[in-house]
Parts: C-alpha cells; sequence; structure tokens
C-alpha cells in the first residue's frame, strides 16, 4: 500500500516539474587554450574558438536549478614539445568535441531579469581535428597513443554567469580541463590542459 502511494505522489510530481522545465539553445565565441607549465611558469597558445548548444534548465529548490547541455564545440590551441633536441617544436591543433555541462545554478531575481551563478562538471569527447607540428599537418588520432596524439576524453570544471531577460539568454563562463590531454609525451613535454572561456548568446522557449 506504501510503494502504490509513494507511486501515485511521484507521478502527480512528474507533470509538475515537466511544466517547469525550459528548453534553450546558445550560440557561443570565445576563446580556446592549451596550457601547459613551462619553468614552473603557466603559459598558454590561444585560438579563436565557437560552440552551439543545446539546453534544459530544470528547477530543484527555490533558487537553485539544473542546467545541462549538450554542446558541439570548435577548441584547441598551441603547446610546445623538445623532441629529440634542444630545440622546442611548436603544435598548434584544432579540433570538434561533443560536451555535456552538468551547471548548477542558483539565480538571483533583478527586476525582470534574473542573474545566474553556474558551477558543475563538464564532460568532453573529441571527435576530429587537425594537428600542426613544425611543418608537418595532419589530422589528429584520438586515442591511438601516436606521435603528438591527444585523449579523446576530458573532464573539466564550468564556472559561469548569466542572465536570462524575457527569455533571452545571455551568458560567460569558463571551463578549466583538468586531464593531461597529451596521448604520447614527447620528451620534454609537459602537461597540457585545454581551457575555454566562452561568451553566449541564446533564447529560452518556455
Amino acid at each position: 500500500m506504501k510503494k502504490i502511494l509513494l507511486l501515485c505522489l511521484v507521478m502527480l510530481m512528474v507533470p509538475a516539474v515537466y511544466a517547469q522545465v525550459s528548453f534553450g539553445v546558445r550560440a557561443g565565441i570565445g576563446s580556446s587554450a592549451l596550457v601547459q607549465k613551462v619553468d614552473g611558469s603557466p603559459v598558454s597558445g590561444a585560438r579563436f574558438g565557437f560552440s552551439l548548444a543545446g539546453m534544459l534548465d530544470v528547477p530543484v529548490y527555490k533558487r537553485f536549478s539544473l542546467r545541462p547541455e549538450l554542446v558541439f564545440i570548435n577548441q584547441g590551441g598551441s603547446y610546445e614539445a623538445f623532441e629529440n633536441s634542444t630545440t622546442p617544436t611548436a603544435h598548434s591543433c584544432y579540433y570538434y568535441s561533443i560536451q555535456v555541462p552538468l551547471n548548477v545554478v542558483y539565480s538571483i531575481p533583478i527586476n525582470e531579469a534574473k542573474l545566474g551563478i553556474s558551477l558543475g562538471p563538464n564532460f568532453n569527447y573529441s571527435l576530429f581535428g587537425n594537428m600542426k607540428s613544425g611543418q608537418a599537418d595532419y589530422d589528429i588520432k584520438f586515442g591511438q597513443t601516436e606521435e603528438n596524439d591527444l585523449k579523446p576524453f576530458d573532464l573539466g570544471v564550468n564556472i559561469g554567469l548569466s542572465a536570462i531577460y524575457k527569455d533571452v539568454f545571455f551568458g560567460i563562463h569558463a571551463t578549466y580541463g583538468t586531464l593531461d590531454r597529451l596521448a604520447e609525451k614527447p620528451q620534454g613535454a609537459s602537461s597540457v590542459y585545454q581551457n575555454n572561456i566562452t561568451f553566449s548568446l541564446g533564447y529560452f522557449f518556455r
């Protein structure tokens, strides 16, 4: 009997929660960089990047909501490594990935707008791309641990600010990679991490 009552309660709650869920889309541009440490100091090589995303806003408790996204993103950057030589070789790459950020958002109402502060993990899986190493130019073979290859998976941390005014979405967020992207390190290479800063404009359908 208790199980039946609990099931009925859940079934009654689902439509109410579903009615408050909002679907949105956004497009973003920003700076994409590969960051490494050289002589103990962080050095980054940045490039232009863009992203397209679908997103949900799911109310959880009072001002808190869960905002998962499905993102198609162009990212990359440059780094240097020593390869059987005392002279560093520059590596520059761009590649495309699917990202799934799972952000928790705290909203602050300001007149007709809502300011949001977000934080959460970002799961990244890289699909295809291109690497330029010195004079060589070739496709990246993610996860095959060949020379200058990159790992396909990354786990990042998202930090962001957003504003929603009359269903129009404005946002800025930074993603900090936590995993070394180099699949096979050449001699003298340090760990390389993918960081992104993105400015977004979007719309929520309510």
